[in-house]
């Protein structure tokens, strides 16, 4: 397969779940103090996480890293939803599997406590199965819509680098930590073109996209959308067209997630 290119940006769906990216670090960065800065974050981020230095590769200037986009081929009549997330943890990268488990090796409350309330999404569940089995039941339920929802589910991620589940380098928060703001905006402009592609090839006609992250909202909102504030998004009014796509919804949820996607006939208000 040939990868997708941008500019500084390259990426590639290896299998299902697993997405190859590489950044060319002269294009990211366009000053010396920019580079010098990410060099001297370099060793503390790989730390942060053990599953870092199985995923990350840095090669002088190219920086590649695996992640992760779930998109099932497979087609029936249901709408298809497209769950636009921040960033992958790097120990869900490693499992193979988004949202593989909590720090405790539990079952993660993004399948139990937030998708499953809201009515978006409801996967059988066996608590004998180990987490690596659990992981691939979820995949094979998702890839061949083998699950009691009202929608065809997809899932994709906003920044495509994997950092580590908490600590001080952890989140989106942890990747703008690394490599700067100005690169970051860089960076995101590069992301959005991914997303909005994968939007384009999974939603095309019908369906919506949910985005779980303020600067994912920003890039990915239609012109005459209005900006992510903190009160709107509250109150569960960010709500428009992809950017391009003005026939596709896009909504950001309101604070708690699950209260706010709410479904009537199949479709997200």
């Amino acid at each position: 397969m040939i990868p997708e290119k941008t500019n500084l940006y390259t990426y590639h769906q290896v299998d299902s779940v697993k997405l190859e990216c590489s950044i060319n670090l002269d294009k990211l960065f366009l000053t010396e103090r920019e580079r010098s800065k990410f060099d001297k974050n370099w060793k503390a981020f790989l730390d942060s996480d053990s599953n870092n230095k199985k995923i990350f590769r840095l090669d002088n200037n190219r920086l590649t890293y695996s992640s992760e986009q779930l998109i099932p081929a497979k087609v029936d009549n249901r709408p298809p939803l497209l769950l636009v997330l921040g960033n992958p943890a790097s120990h869900s990268i490693e499992a193979g599997m988004f949202f593989s488990f909590e720090k405790d090796r539990k079952e993660h409350r993004f399948w139990k406590d937030i998708l499953k309330p809201a009515g978006i999404l409801n996967l059988n569940y066996d608590n004998n199965l180990s987490v690596e089995d659990l992981n691939n039941s979820r995949k094979k339920q998702l890839l061949g819509l083998n699950h009691n929802s009202p929608f065809r589910i997809g899932l994709c991620v906003f920044i495509s680098m994997p950092s580590a589940s908490s600590g001080s380098w952890s989140g989106i928060a942890g990747v703008q930590k690394l490599i700067g703001a100005k690169a970051m905006r860089r960076l995101e402009i590069e992301e959005s073109k991914r997303v909005l592609a994968c939007a384009n090839n999974f939603l095309i006609n019908q369906g919506a996209a949910v985005a779980f992250q303020k600067n994912a909202w920003n890039s990915l909102k239609s012109d005459d959308d209005p900006e992510y504030s903190v009160n709107l998004a509250r109150e569960g009014m960010l709500k428009g067209r992809l950017n391009g796509m003005p026939h596709l919804i896009m909504k950001l949820p309101a604070a708690g997630w699950a209260g706010d996607l709410i479904l009537s006939n199949n479709a997200i208000l």
